[in-house]
């Protein structure tokens, strides 16, 4: 039961910020340039029947009045309708969404297997050159703009070789690129994150404790380094999971990946406010979530933080 009180605390924590959030999407939405009404009706219509459109969205009343008919229909579990496909938000939101998290999934995945190896070699070796060929990567991976590797992958492997398509989801190929480009800027951070945790790890008491006793070395990192090294790995990739929802933007987008981020770059483009207002903040869902899963994680990898959260509730 402790950790079901602390799970709803945090959840009863998260609604200020929740509510924060769509005071700013509904104000930023619509400081955006560009008439929705206009862009329904068509350039060349006439003003009477933008009014009319104008009327039916709502955007004709009041900004309060406008906030407070959102927040009701996002408290009923609505999210409105899409200007653009005339369907439900949260229908073109779930239609999007598996290839997003197939995306997010896979290169995460790529990221990891490489990162954390690579973080611990360099971490066990932090004089060796294999530390600072790590070094110099992770720092070029982690400072280098995802659109820009996308366009040098696409010119290299699709363009130059033509060995993987460069657009579309056709088949499990077209996914290999855009999860490339993800995880190289994962693996920077990833990698830099590692080999701080690890190298502090080691220089800790008990790990001392535990060589002079004589253990193996394969031993005293599985138990006694890895472990106390995971808490600020497991932050930054839960981070990463959040993060890779806005690095998809990007990344879907110049490889034509049918996403949420590619959806919400179509929404900006179209004016359709409702379907930007529903993209954001199931965004920032997403984050709030992360958040409180990453938590509990800390509380069962280290019992000292467990103590402390189940003291709290």
């Amino acid at each position: 039961m402790t950790l079901v009180r602390y799970l709803v605390r945090r959840v009863w924590h998260s609604i200020p910020t929740l509510i924060g959030a769509l005071l700013f999407i509904f104000i930023l939405v619509r400081v955006l340039p560009g008439d929705p009404a206009r862009l329904i009706a068509g350039p060349e219509a006439l003003e009477e029947d933008v009014q009319r459109i104008r009327e039916q969205l709502g955007l004709d009343r009041p900004l309060h009045v406008q906030f407070i008919d959102y927040v009701s229909t996002i408290l009923r579990g609505d999210f409105g309708r899409s200007i653009k496909f005339g369907t439900p938000v949260i229908n073109e939101i779930l239609f999007r969404l598996p290839y997003t998290i197939v995306l997010a999934l896979v290169a995460e995945v790529i990221a990891v297997a490489v990162a954390l190896p690579l973080g611990i070699l360099s971490a066990l070796r932090p004089n060796s050159k294999v530390s600072y060929i790590t070094s110099i990567i992770s720092l070029v991976g982690a400072s280098t703009p995802s659109f820009w590797i996308a366009l040098i992958l696409i010119y290299v492997f699709s363009v130059s070789l033509k060995l993987l398509p460069s657009s579309g989801a056709e088949s499990p190929r077209h996914i290999v690129l855009p999860a490339i480009t993800l995880s190289l800027v994962l693996m920077g951070n990833l990698t830099r994150i590692t080999r701080s945790s690890v190298i502090e790890a080691l220089s800790s008491n008990h790990v001392l404790t535990a060589v002079a006793k004589g253990l193996k070395d394969r031993v005293v990192i599985m138990r006694h380094v890895l472990k106390n090294a995971l808490i600020p790995i497991v932050t930054i990739m839960g981070l990463q999971v959040g993060n890779l929802l806005g690095g998809a933007i990007i990344t879907e987008t110049v490889f034509a990946w049918p996403g949420i981020g590619s959806l919400l770059i179509d929404a900006i483009f179209f004016r359709d406010y409702i379907l930007i207002q529903g993209i954001i903040l199931f965004m920032v869902l997403v984050f709030i979530v992360i958040n409180i899963v990453v938590d509990v994680v800390y509380a069962y990898i280290d019992p000292r933080i467990r103590d402390i959260l189940w003291r709290m509730t």
